[in-house]
């Protein structure tokens, strides 16, 4: 096979997977550090947003405000979504862009990009 015919076979197999991703369910997390006076302050921002509540939003199956056991200062805000266009919806539409979170100011922007979207790669549940 040329290089040119394996290149355009690897370009078709990304463009598959990618469309194939869009529907399955994806983690988003957003990197957050509490102010010096304590996490009262990022933690009541976390309870005053709607939108992190299950049911709120199309699409958000699950949210959770997640504390670095090592780092107390840091954490983590874990949203659970049914698709990655259920999340895209939500992210570039009205209700996100025009309303500022609460969270916006504990936004830990010290490693670049203060969020990260995942698709599931692999997944084992066990019962409880």
């Amino acid at each position: 096979m040329s290089t040119e015919a394996k290149s355009a076979e690897a370009t078709s197999t990304e463009a598959t997977s990618t469309e194939a991703t869009s529907t399955e369910r994806i983690r988003v997390v957003i990197y957050l550090r509490a102010p010096e006076e304590g996490t009262g302050p990022l933690e009541e921002a976390y309870r005053e947003i709607s939108w992190v509540r299950p049911g709120a939003i199309p699409g958000l199956l699950r949210s959770e405000l997640l504390r670095d056991v090592d780092r107390p200062g840091e954490f983590v805000l874990h949203g659970e979504w049914e698709s990655l266009e259920a999340y895209r919806t939500w992210q570039f539409g009205p209700d996100h862009k025009d309303n500022p979170s609460a969270l916006r100011p504990y936004q830990d922007r010290s490693r670049g990009r203060h969020y990260a979207v995942y698709g599931i790669a692999s997944e084992e549940v066990r019962d409880a």
